[in-house]
């Protein structure tokens, strides 16, 4: 039986492995016109890399991006009303005489905004499940884990330090 760990460390592998054949099937380089887009980095493009990895059908391809089209929209949607929420309570909270209660209302419908985005998060993954064998969810799951971890990386929150060396070891570049 494969551990969590061990499925996981294969779905990072396979990634790793299908990069290459997924770069040169597409040109390579920044000729080709799918990664001068932006989408071979966390963008629309990693669907078929996943499909491939996952071994999807051209159905449950076409239903997974279906899938995660619906979920950025949704998501845009609520970030756009995070945002406009934050204005407000940026603009009251900076007053001299800030009002407690309608600082208390903004804090309630960023909460309610919020666990919208739970839900909708947990509806999304909830309707992929469906799509897949439980072998294909299991390394969905993974993938997603190791884009998250990535994307942590990719920010600087997990990494180096701006300036630091490659293992943050405090060594100037």
């Amino acid at each position: 039986m494969i551990t969590k760990i061990k499925m996981a460390g294969l779905v990072v592998a396979l990634m790793a492995l299908s990069v290459p054949m997924v770069y040169a099937e597409n040109g390579g380089g920044d000729k080709d016109a799918w990664h001068q887009g932006g989408q071979w980095h966390h963008g629309q493009g990693d669907h078929h890399m996943m499909a491939k990895i996952l071994n999807l059908s051209e159905v449950q391809a076409k239903q997974l991006k279906d899938i995660r089209q619906k979920q950025k929209e949704t998501m845009k949607s609520v970030f756009e009303q995070m945002k406009a929420k934050g204005l407000v309570f940026d603009t009251e909270i900076v007053k001299a005489a800030p009002d407690m209660a309608k600082i208390k209302d903004i804090q309630a419908q960023l909460k309610a905004i919020q666990s919208q985005m739970v839900d909708n998060h947990l509806n999304s993954i909830l309707e992929i499940k469906k799509i897949m064998t439980p072998e294909q969810f299991a390394g969905y799951m993974a993938l997603e884990k190791a884009e998250r971890m990535m994307m942590h990386d990719d920010h600087g929150k997990f990494g180096p330090k701006e300036g630091m060396g490659k293992m943050g070891d405090g060594k100037k570049i």
